[in-house]
């Protein structure tokens, strides 16, 4: 199942559609607390978010400024796990789309059909839709995430299946204050030019207030991961995202 598939899924059995995103290493918490990568098998978390819920996993596997171990950590979670795959990374070109397929494929390329690959709409630019047909190419799907409206012009006429807004500030490496900052006025546009995107809240989640803001804002499903990863019980924790509200089956 790809990541539109499960996330209607949920919402069609009323259970809030959480992504939950295991990541190596937390930019925030490494500069004001110097906290280290976090050892953890990267499988083992993605099947207590499962047990929790979650409708897919997200995976950072950007090395520099996240500590990704793609080759380690791309096979442990399909293996792990059935859920969809979200593929983290500041993508860029043709051959690190390329690279990220052929290694699903050594997993099983039958994988690639529950892949999705990152990409950056204001990074990428005018490479957007030419790198998005890379991608489908593969048989994977692509989320194109946003800073806000001011990035639309960059989507118009792509019309990805899903389109992400980040909370935080991706070219600050999401060291901000924690917070969605989401509402219904900034996610018009989005549903006038997009209208059969579905539209991911992403990271400042910490509570299952902050996931409660993001549906009241219209957003059809929410990306999280710190306050997963600093859990004493990742599936709890999870199932308390899950579980934050009711919601209405998605009528796009």
């Amino acid at each position: 199942m790809n990541l539109p598939d499960a996330i209607l899924r949920t919402r069609g059995r009323g259970a809030v559609p959480v992504i939950a995103e295991v990541k190596r290493l937390i930019p925030k918490l490494a500069a004001e607390a110097g906290r280290g990568p976090d050892g953890r098998d990267a499988g083992r978390l993605a099947e207590c978010y499962r047990r929790g819920g979650a409708c897919g996993i997200s995976l950072v596997t950007e090395r520099r400024h996240f500590g990704g171990r793609p080759e380690e950590d791309v096979p442990l979670v399909l293996r792990s796990t059935p859920l969809p795959l979200l593929i983290k990374d500041f993508i860029s070109e043709a051959a690190q789309v390329d690279c990220y397929a052929r290694l699903v494929t050594s997993v099983d390329p039958a994988c690639l059909g529950r892949v999705s690959l990152l990409l950056i709409a204001h990074r990428v630019g005018d490479d957007l839709p030419e790198l998005l047909e890379r991608v489908h190419s593969w048989g994977m799907l692509a989320l194109v995430e946003t800073r806000g409206p001011e990035d639309l012009p960059l989507i118009a006429g792509a019309e990805p299946w899903l389109v992400g807004i980040n909370n935080k500030d991706i070219d600050r490496l999401e060291v901000g204050e924690d917070g969605v900052r989401i509402d219904r006025e900034m996610l018009a546009p989005y549903r006038e030019l997009l209208p059969r995107s579905l539209i991911v809240s992403e990271s400042g989640h910490r509570t299952p207030e902050d996931v409660r803001c993001s549906l009241k804002a219209g957003a059809d499903a929410v990306l999280a991961g710190t306050a997963f990863m600093l859990a004493e019980d990742p599936a709890e924790a999870v199932a308390a995202f899950v579980t934050a509200g009711e919601v209405a089956p998605w009528s796009g």
